[in-house]
């Protein structure tokens, strides 16, 4: 009779299959498919994989539902077919099992979200239905796989452990520096997920085997089973093929050998095969021994700290007016750079320099910046969203910004681009605004988002936007308090037009003890102002100023410049500075106004 699972784990090392996406791929099935759905439209495809990893030598055959979950098929507008194909997907795997084999239920992350959040009981609801479906259909026990995030593979564990009784398997995805994408070390999410009612804790996928060793080998004792499933190692792109170049025997040898670090759950990843499989097996079975390899720390912080930027004293010290110049849409600089000498010349303490406004492209912000500095010598604000870069791309611009001695920064997400685009434009957003300030705020302290030194010390000024033109004051504010606690040092505000807003904000922020810079965008013409009111998001202008600005006619600028001195000459006593954002980058208009300051 099949010995229960983790008295099996708790006497020996017991091997699992491999990959199944992989294969379904080798074998004609499309990558932008839903696999899950196979166990239903092609149950023979499915079972031929199995099998082959049953012949392998494998003893627990997971089952094809990696993102069988009601959130991942509804995008193949499948969720109403969640449970059927889990049910069919653990029959399936029981099938080729036999009765001397195990069967894994295999669940991973739910993928990308959208905009609106789940709360932690749809969540959890979520991974609990999955897990029921895979019990009914015959599961030995629940794995929990692939999972870059700590938070959400704890409400999966929730919701599973709420709803089944077999023993669950909680794995991780591991960087090559032995952490999480959000920093966090081996131990400390197994420590978490140990407490939280794992049965067995691992890591899988993301790394290959030597890696993964390297993570055993750091942890010391594990107080529940132990599960290393690694990838066959990194691939290289050939066409629209990822090939894994490592061979089954060096697969084996490396992984063989976490098995004298604790590891007693084996197995592959993305990459591996049946071959990978069986060469495992092989080599736990002539007891293979793998010379310890000691990982070489990261380097020590340097804690030395970097001088603060101008502008972070000057914010310290008094008031200050920034200016913003958006970069042209074309390659002639020079009307920028123009701009930039007369109001660095006019006493202005920063300028700053938008990424990409409304999403439409632009020159980069960031060349423009340090062209603007090299020019002027004055300090420049570089924006930088989510929108356009990705996690490695996003650390990659930092570095780029911290060598180059741009160390102010505004943090924000980034206007969405236009979903009636010819083109098909998409946004990134792996990092939103509260997430860059953190991770600006964690290169401040020497290290990047895996906990990498940076050798060098580096002093970001971390900026925020707050957006007052909302019916929701307090829920703006509310985040004014969380972008504080991710790092932002000060804040920009939205465009304001009313001498009420402006009353709003004081009282709104009274507590806030970051400086807060007031937004002003003087009005060009009428149309100016109806566009913005009606169409720029953010924004809001009062009837009677858009009725002064058609009663302005041509002269529409200057009445705006007017219009924006009465504001800010009201507001001027109760902030930390004014921030001018001249429309088309008129920044003559700018100018007037510095000068009825008395720049």
């Amino acid at each position: 009779m099949k010995q229960h699972i983790l008295t099996a784990l708790g006497e020996r090392v017991v091997v699992a299959d491999g990959a199944m996406g992989s294969l379904l791929f080798d074998r004609g099935v499309d990558s932008s498919s839903c696999y899950d759905v196979l166990n239903l439209t092609d149950p023979a495809l499915v079972q031929s994989i199995h099998k082959a990893y049953a012949d392998a030598g494998a003893e627990i055959i997971e089952t094809n539902t990696f993102g069988a979950n009601r959130v991942k098929l509804g995008r193949f507008d499948l969720a109403h077919r969640t449970r059927e194909i889990n049910l069919r997907g653990a029959e399936l795997a029981r099938g080729q099992a036999g009765p001397g084999r195990w069967v894994a239920g295999a669940m991973g992350p739910l993928g990308r979200l959208g905009i609106d959040p789940l709360s932690q009981e749809e969540l959890e609801d979520i991974f609990g239905g999955q897990a029921l479906a895979l019990v009914e259909g015959g599961v030995d026990f629940i794995m929990l796989e692939t999972f870059a995030s700590l938070s959400l593979l704890l409400t999966a564990l929730r919701g599973v452990k709420a709803v089944v009784s077999v023993p669950v398997a909680a794995q991780m995805v591991f960087t090559q520096r032995g952490r999480t994408h959000s920093g966090r070390t081996a131990r400390e999410c197994f420590d978490a997920l140990i407490w939280a009612g794992a049965d067995v804790v691992g890591l899988n996928c993301g790394i290959g085997p030597k890696n993964a060793l390297e993570v055993v080998q750091g942890l010391g004792p594990v107080p529940v089973p132990l599960s290393v499933l690694p990838n066959a190692g990194f691939p290289e792109s050939s066409g629209d093929r990822l090939i894994y170049a490592s061979s089954p025997e060096y697969f084996a040898r490396r992984t063989a050998a976490c098995a004298a670090h604790g590891a007693r759950l084996l197995g592959g990843c993305c990459g591996t095969a049946p071959e990978h499989i069986a060469a495992l097996v092989r080599a736990l079975d002539a007891g293979s021994s793998e010379a310890r390899i000691v990982s070489v720390s990261p380097d020590e912080v340097n804690t030395q700290t970097a001088a603060p930027t101008r502008l972070s004293r000057r914010l310290a010290e008094g008031k200050v007016i920034l200016v913003e110049l958006d970069p042209p849409k074309h390659l002639d600089v020079e009307p920028v750079l123009a701009a930039a000498e007369a109001l660095s010349a006019a006493g202005v303490d920063a300028i700053t320099i938008a990424e990409n406004p409304l999403a439409v492209p632009r020159l980069s912000n960031i060349v423009l910046a340090g062209m603007v500095r090299a020019r002027t010598g004055v300090d420049v604000v570089v924006h930088m969203t989510g929108r356009d870069r990705n996690l490695v791309g996003m650390q990659s611009t930092i570095m780029g910004l911290a060598a180059s001695n741009l160390h102010n920064v505004l943090a924000v997400t980034g206007d969405p681009p236009s979903a009636g685009s010819a083109e098909r434009v998409s946004g990134v957003y792996d990092l939103r605004s509260l997430e860059l300030m953190a991770l600006l705020a964690g290169f401040n302290e020497g290290r990047n988002h895996y906990g990498d030194s940076m050798r060098l010390p580096v002093n970001f000024c971390i900026g925020g936007a707050f957006n007052p033109n909302t019916r929701n004051m307090a829920l703006q504010v509310g985040r004014m308090e969380k972008k504080m606690t991710a790092g932002a040092r000060y804040f920009l505000t939205q465009p304001v037009y009313s001498r009420e807003r402006v009353d709003e904000i004081l009282a709104a922020t009274a507590h806030i003890t970051a400086p807060i810079v007031l937004g002003i965008m003087p009005l060009a013409s009428s149309r100016n102002a109806e566009f913005l009111h009606n169409e720029f998001p953010g924004i809001e202008i009062p009837s009677e100023t858009r009725e002064r600005m058609a009663r302005a006619g041509e002269h529409g600028q200057e009445e705006g410049v007017n219009i924006a001195w009465e504001l800010l000459e009201y507001a001027w006593p109760h902030f930390a500075g004014v921030y001018i954002i001249p429309p088309f980058n008129r920044h003559v208009m700018a100018l007037e106004l510095m000068r009825r300051l008395g720049r």
